[in-house]
């Protein structure tokens, strides 16, 4: 094959990597600069505890897309600096269920302006319906490849 052929802008799994890594350093550095001490990674997952309070830590992984060993390490570090907490389940003391606390309900809603305008100002270049209809195609790419359990969390639990 020839390098020719390898033109990252023709590449979509180059495009979204690079719009991602954007993205998440254009944050970290907006985090670093106010003097939030937590990772882009942390932050990611307390948004799902924050609208769903109570995840089972595989229900987490779901919606992370993250695999079991990754989302403990980074429930650890959150329970560490006491912004969630762990719980064993009722019925089953194996499944443990993450519920945020008022430090990590804090944290998000501090910093949930922080990453609008972050993302704002990596995209504010694009017109709106550019931008628009980028999201709308992403999002027929992702839908599909979806676990039924993250759809169904994302319409709203049940």
């Amino acid at each position: 094959m020839s390098t020719n052929r390898l033109n990252p802008r023709e590449s979509l799994g180059f495009l979204t990597w690079k719009v991602s890594r954007l993205l998440t350093n254009c944050l970290a550095a907006r985090f670093a600069a106010e003097g939030i001490k937590v990772t882009v990674e942390q932050w990611r997952a307390l948004l799902p505890l924050y609208k769903f309070d109570g995840l089972s830590q595989g229900e987490l992984c779901v919606v992370l897309s993250q695999e079991k060993t990754g989302v403990s390490r980074l429930l650890a570090a959150l329970e560490r600096r006491g912004l969630v907490r762990r719980e064993a389940g009722e019925g089953d003391r194996r499944v443990k269920h993450i519920f945020i606390t008022e430090a990590g309900r804090s944290l998000v809603d501090a910093t949930m302006s922080m990453a609008m305008e972050s993302t704002q100002a990596c995209c504010a270049h694009i017109p709106e319906p550019d931008l628009d209809q980028c999201k709308r195609v992403l999002w027929r790419i992702v839908e599909p490849w979806l676990d039924e359990d993250c759809l169904t969390l994302e319409a709203g639990r049940s």
